[in-house]
């Protein structure tokens, strides 16, 4: 069985600043959230750590892993919307990052090809993994899951953000729709 509580839930660190898309075209293993804070305010700058692709699309620099914040466009308020370094399956079973490089990640403004800055965001979290049957029997008698970091964890915070696949797609005001991420984490 996949994680269905994955899916339910979508990523820990972007609870109360999403709501959830309900898609009839979605699958079982999809969440999607639509970026928007408790007051309503759905309109964003990105910024972003990593290197764009000709298809205007965020990749790694090097093999530092890439970094994304949406900033609120009146309280100038920062928002993580993924880490790559922390967040997904490989980040939290598989790889480890020199500190020294993940501290040296300056962020730069996103602009879509229009020159727009400002963006409703729509994210979408694939969870593949079936952290149930693969690794619920390492879950200590609190509930925790030792991570590669040797961070102990909640399971479900573990399968909540060690989704294997995330997107961020993008809507600027002239109603012109652009994937930045595309992200296979698995």
């Amino acid at each position: 069985m996949m994680n269905e509580y994955g899916v339910q839930h979508g990523p820990v660190y972007l609870e109360g600043l999403t709501w959830k898309q309900e898609d009839i075209t979605s699958d079982e293993v999809e969440w999607k959230g639509k970026l928007q804070t408790s007051d309503g305010h759905d309109k964003f700058h990105i910024f972003y750590y990593g290197d764009l692709t000709e298809d205007d699309l965020i990749a790694w620099h090097d093999s530092i892993p890439l970094l994304v914040y949406a900033e609120h466009t009146v309280t100038g308020e920062r928002y993580l919307l993924i880490d790559a370094a922390k967040h997904g399956y490989d980040a939290m079973l598989c790889e480890t990052y020199p500190e020294e490089a993940l501290h040296d990640r300056p962020l730069r403004p996103y602009l879509d090809v229009e020159g727009e800055d400002i963006f409703e965001v729509e994210l979408t979290a694939y969870y593949n993994v079936p952290w149930d049957d693969e690794f619920g029997e390492d879950v200590d008698e609190n509930g925790a899951y030792e991570l590669i970091t040797g961070e102990r964890m909640d399971f479900d915070q573990v399968k909540r953000n060690g989704y294997d696949a995330f997107a961020i797609r993008i809507l600027n005001r002239k109603g012109v729709w652009t994937e930045i991420v595309q992200e296979e984490l698995a």
